[in-house]
């Protein structure tokens, strides 16, 4: 059945045109960084609560995601059908594994996460999280690189991480004192995963002497998924307890804010990323580089700019005076 699903989904594609391919594309890309840059803008430039309800959700996503894909290890539907051809383009982002969908986890839980805290006041806007939340599951199958099952299981298990994270949330309000506790289970748990995705053993088939995927790089992204969990985590605690930024001010202030943070983030990717790698391996390196970038996100930024405001402010005070 999903074959045929597949097959005709890519007679479709083959007969519609660009035009349809690029859109399935954008919606892709959209349930990814898309996804996790406005999680960070509305974190430092919006609604810091929802801002953080959103990464929580993203991050704890993708971690859980790496952990079933890197446990059953299901290769993609190409591997196990040959007569099937993804579209070029995406393969790029579907490396490594299938099951589960991690675009479609992530969308899941971004969409989710935006309409199980306004769906009941804005109908609408929950209407269009689910349409995207569907939208983006087929567009994994149409471009051919997941199964239907990959999709569903995806938007099930994610489904359910946002109601766990949703009472979770509930609890902590109610009682503040149990945070410090589950942050430090958290973190771990994704010390163990690291050592779980290092050293449990995986399947080595080849094609034409090449392995047809290479456990080297799907351990990577396990490793990154658990490193960021671990910066968000430690990163909460301190901004809770030493912290406490606020998202007010004009809209100017809020754009500057965030146009002055995000770049920082670019520079860490693009240029500190590869002197980590090569100084302590690629490994270790996935590991402290999302920790960092996360911790930042999730820290170092909103502590600088509550500092400077709060400098700012006391200025303005002795001034008035």
């Amino acid at each position: 059945m999903d074959i045929q699903y597949l097959l005709l989904l890519q007679q479709l594609r083959n007969s519609a045109g660009g035009w349809l391919t690029s859109l399935m594309m954008l919606v892709s890309h959209l349930a990814t960084v898309g996804c996790l840059v406005v999680c960070v803008v509305i974190y430092w430039g919006i609604n810091r609560r929802l801002g953080y309800w959103l990464v929580s959700n993203c991050i704890s996503s993708l971690f859980f995601n790496n952990v079933i894909k890197l446990t059953v290890c299901v290769y993609r539907p190409w591997i196990r059908y040959p007569q099937l051809q993804p579209y070029q383009g995406a393969i790029e982002s579907a490396t490594g594994y299938s099951f589960p969908s991690g675009h479609t986890q992530t969308a899941t839980s971004f969409y989710g996460s935006i309409a199980t805290r306004y769906g009941k006041q804005k109908k609408g806007l929950a209407a269009f999280c689910v349409a995207m939340i569907l939208l983006t599951g087929f567009s994994r199958n149409f471009l051919g690189v997941h199964t239907p099952q990959d999709v569903l299981f995806a938007m099930v298990f994610s489904a359910i991480l946002v109601y766990f994270n949703t009472r979770l949330f509930e609890k902590i309000d109610r009682h503040p004192s149990f945070l410090p506790k589950f942050l430090l289970f958290g973190c771990i748990a994704a010390v163990l995963c690291i050592l779980y995705f290092a050293l449990k053993s995986y399947p080595m088939d080849y094609v034409n002497g090449v392995p047809i995927v290479d456990p080297a790089k799907m351990k990577n992204d396990g490793y990154m998924s658990a490193g960021a969990c671990i910066g968000i985590l430690t990163g909460t605690y301190l901004e809770v307890r030493y912290v406490k930024f606020e998202t007010d001010g004009s809209v100017l202030q809020r754009i500057i804010r965030v146009a002055m943070g995000i770049p920082v983030i670019a520079l860490f990717l693009r240029g500190v990323k590869n002197s980590i790698y090569a100084l302590i391996g690629p490994a270790a390196g996935h590991v402290v580089v999302f920790a960092l970038m996360s911790f930042y996100i999730i820290f170092v930024y909103p502590a600088l700019f509550t500092a400077v405001r709060r400098r700012l402010l006391k200025k303005n005070e002795t001034a008035g005076d």
